[in-house]
């Protein structure tokens, strides 16, 4: 808007301080704005009794992928993710067994299918490593390639950041490469220990928390499923979707 370079500022002073041309500026997130008029007739305290206890209201929830009924739901926050897929998602597609849920958004961390018992509130999902984010869902049956979504993933996250922070354009990218060949076969193991390693010195290192949320996913998808990653060094997929084509290509 000011005419500048879209690149993270440092802060303090914060937005609400110094912001837009140096005023006070604060921006509010529409579902925030939606709920205040049920706050204002009903009160604040009526309005955190449909949560749990650090956790008050309720939420909108965007449900994607592999359920029979995706879309956006409201439900009281501290409803489990387990509750979101069976009982308001009418389940798995076909039936399919479960495999991985993505549950706050591309920077959350991957959760496995013996994780959905959480509660989908700040402080549960905190407590297994990942974050309740954005509230985008996304729902992955056992036809999924766990190296693919954590390829593209990687791309999504190099081809996004702005650059101003070298841990975060070197890391990001480092990272996308020794995915993209990893992904089909190229590499090797220590690979592996590589990308955590760079996840691990993107975190907390750059103006903004791009970088760290660009690491939490890809350090969480080699963390819990490594296997299928050995599986792809070895010239395999256990779902039958090793690659070929211009993926393949890219990465020789």
């Amino acid at each position: 808007i000011e005419g500048k370079k879209g690149h993270p500022k440092l802060k303090p002073p914060f937005p609400a301080i110094s912001g837009l041309y140096n005023c006070p500026t604060i921006v509010n997130n529409v579902e925030t704005l939606a709920y205040l008029p049920y706050i204002l007739r009903v009160g604040g305290e009526a309005f955190a009794a449909m949560g749990s206890p650090k956790n008050g209201g309720v939420a909108l929830y965007c449900i994607s992928g592999h359920v029979k009924k995706p879309g956006v739901i409201e439900v009281p926050m501290g409803t489990t993710l387990r509750s979101m897929i069976d009982d308001h998602c009418g389940g798995m597609r076909g039936d399919r067994a479960l495999k991985a849920v993505i549950p706050g958004g591309s920077s959350s961390a991957v959760l496995t299918a013996d994780q959905i018992d959480v509660k989908m509130d700040a402080e549960s999902l905190q407590g297994l490593g990942s974050m309740l984010g954005s509230g985008g869902v996304m729902v992955m049956d056992d036809t999924t390639c766990m190296v693919r979504i954590a390829r593209n993933t990687a791309d999504f996250y190099a081809h996004e950041s702005c650059g101003q922070c070298t841990p975060c354009r070197e890391g990001c990218d480092w990272i996308a490469k020794l995915m993209r060949n990893l992904e089909v076969g190229k590499g090797k193991a220590s690979d592996l220990e590589t990308i955590l390693s760079i996840c691990e010195n993107m975190t907390g290192k750059t103006i903004c928390v791009f970088a760290d949320g660009a690491a939490m996913p890809l350090s969480a998808f080699v963390r819990k499923f490594r296997a299928e990653f050995l599986e792809h060094l070895a010239g395999t997929c256990s779902v039958g979707k090793f690659p070929a084509g211009p993926v393949a290509a890219a990465a020789h």
